[in-house]
């Protein structure tokens, strides 16, 4: 009886494991099929990040799954700190390949031929540089002859990579990554720095936690914010706090570039998936409130990045607006002298490549461009290369910078310091402090560059703070044009670039009286330059005013050969004179180039200065005022007076004429800028032209515009490669943005729809819509109204995909985005408080427009070819 029992027992045991065990494999496999419906669409979306949580829960169900092995390996190589994660999984998923993969199907098991592709792109950022050729190989060889004709250019490139990668880790660059340190990083992201000239305020872009923001994004990080730090004169650097309420918002703001002088900081803000260029001055308190770039610089398309020359007057930016070289590419804007901003103008084939450009930085010298491209001769991803702007106004083919500031995978934000001898970036590195951390680049064998910083620091009196309203305005001695007015920063200190070559006066003010001013001569040299200056200031309680104390005249005289050359003469005897009489001698040698620095002058006592060098002799005089008047003299003395150019001079004839109406444009205004950045303007007359005489040796870039706010092409002119005596120059003045009629493709309906119809046009490479687009809340609201009336609501909904080749087949990509439609109608209109269960929906997918038989690279610069086929329609009955 025991043992008849016991074997009942046994049976109903079993049969009890047995049906737990079907139960548990049946939720597994709804809990697969959940976590893989929703990573897959997250993909879809672009969310990477938030996708590859969901996909890792599912690869704890099935590991050896090759096709979830694909999937999180493909997450990981659009991660920003987690590339080199994806070899593992991406290994795995070759293991099982298909040509017939069933995208988006939780049953799929095998991996798609782009595993041996994704594969061959881990291997190559993890430093595997032969295997990744490979595997590249071994991709065009699955996927077939006719296939791999399309995709031969292509891997070639990404081959290419490989093999100049391998020749630049073999041949480093002498630098030396330093981290700049717990005072400035964190566990949490730390990037795209920007510094002031003398390297003494960074601001920088953050996702550590906001006091005045809480919330987060949906993959569970905070939201990107601005924060400065200033370095003390004991190097160190103090904590970051937020840099202002008039710039961070609960929202992503990251910055771009600051101007040297710290005076205005360039912001990146994502505008609903659009993303556009903001900027923010310093107004001696605080940073003021955000300010849109107008113009022909923000768009409906995407412009990422930014940067002003030193003198404000050009401003440089990346935009991936239809008519460039493919992908994003780097233009450039000149401020006209009505302070608006000229049309946009590529910088051309020699800068800009097929693939993305991005990260422009101008450096203070104004001829070294630094960008990033996935172009060029790239290690990978993005490298970051420079270009000079030759004496023609033309860059240089660029250079990349190389390894180890370039690498395998993307480098994009680089700043260098005014010498040249320091840059800073942000990177992912073991033994960080988190995410991405900052780091300061030493490069000791870096050639100088030609640049005058002047940097100094207000010096309050003991007890007492900077006083407020403080205005440094540098002037040209020569013309009398302000070239800046500067505010010291909250630590007092202050920073400008000066052009080399110029002589300035400098004022300085309170509350707009004058405290103290300096005169300098910017030396024109092949070499860096810096001028300190330490202003300590009197007691403000005592003399009731700001002012300066140990004042005292001092001299620096410059002795250059003319006017034009302006090279410094190194074998002069210089003798000063006073009134009564005293001299004081000093021989210049070739280390002085040119100058007698220092020299100590007397209150209210006029000087000769007499400059002998061989049988030539000059004189000038310098003249001191009162003591209280005290200040520093700069004076240059030439020895012979400017040449006549060698090359003589020609005769420009330019003709405005308005392009639509065919007619010449009277009163217009003509700007010529040099190479120098010297501006001259002139009006047409009646006839709507001018003429002019100009250097021969000298190249000029030409604008007119109007006083409505139009202006004309921008034209480059090369004098010295012109044989005639007239040249003959017409400019078409060109129709307002307004004037002209697009037919670029929008995301909503060119014309207002009725709240019971929805319509959402995707983009190129956006596969989300918009949920806070005014017609989107329209529809839900309608749908919501019927369902209070009517048993059923009827969605029929049309979702349409154009012929461009997807990783996914077409189909099945119209099909998904009539069911990702459908979905987040569902969760729209149940979030509002409305009866899900009476909605019924009807998907109809569409594959629709003209065949895509253009070549890969040039897809997205026709993409609106294609755009008009890509949507999703929506009626509610």
């Amino acid at each position: 009886m025991g043992k008849k029992h016991f074997i009942i027992c046994s049976v109903l045991l079993s049969i009890s494991f047995s049906f737990f065990s079907q139960v548990k494999d049946k939720e597994d496999k709804e809990n697969y099929k959940t976590l893989f419906t929703e990573g897959s669409y997250l993909i879809l979306e672009g969310n990477y990040s938030l996708a590859l949580q969901y996909l890792k829960r599912a690869y704890e169900l099935d590991s050896s799954n090759a096709n979830i092995n694909f999937l999180i390996g493909e997450c990981y190589l659009h991660s920003a700190t987690e590339k080199s994660k994806a070899e593992y999984y991406l290994a795995k998923s070759v293991q099982q390949v298909k040509k017939r993969y069933s995208p988006n199907d939780y049953t799929e098991k095998s991996a798609p031929p782009h595993a041996y592709l994704y594969y061959a792109h881990a291997l190559h950022i993890n430093y595997k540089f032969d295997e990744a050729i490979q595997n590249y190989d071994k991709f065009l060889s699955y996927i077939g002859p006719s296939a791999a004709k399309e995709w031969q250019n292509e891997i070639s490139y990404y081959k290419n990579q490989s093999n100049y990668a391998k020749k630049m880790v073999a041949n480093p660059i002498n630098v030396k990554l330093i981290n700049m340190g717990d005072s400035i990083n964190s566990p949490y992201p730390d990037f795209s720095p920007v510094l002031t000239a003398d390297e003494r305020m960074l601001i920088f872009t953050t996702r550590r936690p906001n006091p005045l923001c809480s919330e987060k994004t949906p993959d569970g990080q905070y939201f990107e914010d601005l924060v400065v730090s200033y370095k003390n004169d004991n190097d160190q650097w103090s904590k970051p706090r937020p840099l202002s309420e008039n710039v961070n918002t609960c929202g992503h703001e990251a910055s771009i570039n600051l101007t040297p002088d710290g005076q205005t900081l360039i912001v990146y803000k994502d505008d609903n998936g659009n993303g556009d260029l903001y900027y923010t001055q310093w107004d001696g308190k605080e940073w003021t409130a955000l300010q849109k770039f107008g113009s022909d610089i923000n768009t409906e398309y995407w412009e990422t990045h930014a940067c002003l020359s030193n003198d404000g007057q050009v401003l440089y930016f990346v935009s991936d607006r239809p008519g460039g070289f493919g992908g994003r590419d780097i233009y450039r804007v000149v401020k006209l002298p009505n302070g608006q901003w000229s049309k946009a103008l590529n910088l051309g084939p020699t800068i800009n490549t097929p693939y993305d450009e991005d990260g422009v930085f101008m450096h203070p010298d104004g001829k070294t461009l630094f960008f990033a491209s996935k172009g060029h001769q790239s290690m990978g991803g993005f490298d970051i290369f420079f270009s000079i702007i030759d004496e023609d106004g033309k860059f240089t083919e660029p250079f990349n910078i190389g390894y180890p500031i370039n690498t395998p995978d993307d480098d994009v934000f680089y700043v260098t310091s005014p010498d040249g001898k320091r840059a800073y970036y942000s990177s992912f590195k073991e033994g960080g402090y988190g995410d991405k951390d900052i780091y300061m680049i030493t490069i000791p064998e870096s050639s100088e560059k030609n640049v005058v910083l002047y940097k100094g620091q207000f010096i309050p009196s003991q007890g007492e703070n900077l006083p407020e309203d403080i205005s440094i305005i540098v002037t040209d001695k020569e013309t009398g044009d302000i070239v800046g007015v500067y505010k010291p920063q909250r630590n007092g200190n202050f920073v400008f670039i000066l052009k080399p070559g110029k002589e300035y006066n400098i004022t300085y003010e309170a509350n707009g009286e004058k405290f103290y001013e300096d005169e300098i001569y910017a030396e024109k040299d092949a070499i860096y330059k810096e001028i300190q200056k330490a202003i300590e200031l009197e007691p403000i309680k005592i003399l009731g005013k700001v002012a300066v104390k140990k004042k005292e005249y001092k001299a620096n005289i410059s002795v250059l050969d003319n006017p034009k050359t302006k090279q410094p003469v190194t074998d002069a005897v210089v003798r000063i004179i006073d009134n009564k009489g005293n001299t004081q001698e000093y021989t210049l040698k070739e280390s002085d180039n040119g100058v007698i620095k220092d020299i100590a002058l007397l209150p209210q006592t006029a000087y000769s200065v007499m400059v002998i060098s061989g049988d030539i002799s000059k004189t000038e005089i310098i003249e001191t005022g009162p003591e209280d008047k005290a200040k520093n003299i700069s004076k240059i003395i030439y020895l012979h007076p400017k040449p006549a150019s060698t090359a003589g001079e020609i005769r420009l004839a330019i003709s405005v004429i308005d392009k639509k109406l065919k007619k010449p444009f009277v009163n217009a205004k003509v700007v010529f800028i040099d190479k120098e950045g010297n501006k001259e303007e002139h009006t047409t007359n009646d006839k709507g032209k001018i003429s002019v005489n100009a250097d021969k040796d000298n190249v000029y870039e030409i604008v007119a515009y109007t006083d409505d706010g139009r202006q004309s092409n921008a034209v480059t002119l090369n004098l010295k490669k012109i044989k005639d005596k007239v040249l003959n120059k017409t400019l078409f003045i060109q129709e307002t943005a307004s004037q002209v009629a697009t037919n670029e493709t929008s995301n909503t309906p060119s014309k207002p729809l009725p709240p019971s119809k929805y319509e959402f046009y995707f983009t190129y490479l956006k596969y989300a819509i918009d949920t806070t687009q005014q017609i989107w809340t329209n529809f839900i609201d309608n749908i919501i109204q019927k369902s209070q009336k009517k048993k059923v609501v009827s969605i029929f909904i049309e979702s349409s995909a154009s012929k461009v080749p997807t990783l996914m087949t077409n189909p099945v990509l119209a099909k998904l985005r009539g069911e990702r439609l459908k979905d987040k109608i569902i969760k729209a209109v149940e979030l509002k408080g409305g009866n899900v269960n009476k909605l019924k929906f009807y998907i109809t997918p569409k594959v629709q427009g003209p065949p895509c038989n253009i070549n890969r690279k040039d897809q997205e610069h026709k993409r609106k070819i294609y755009e008009k086929y890509q949507y999703v329609k929506a009626t509610a009955k």
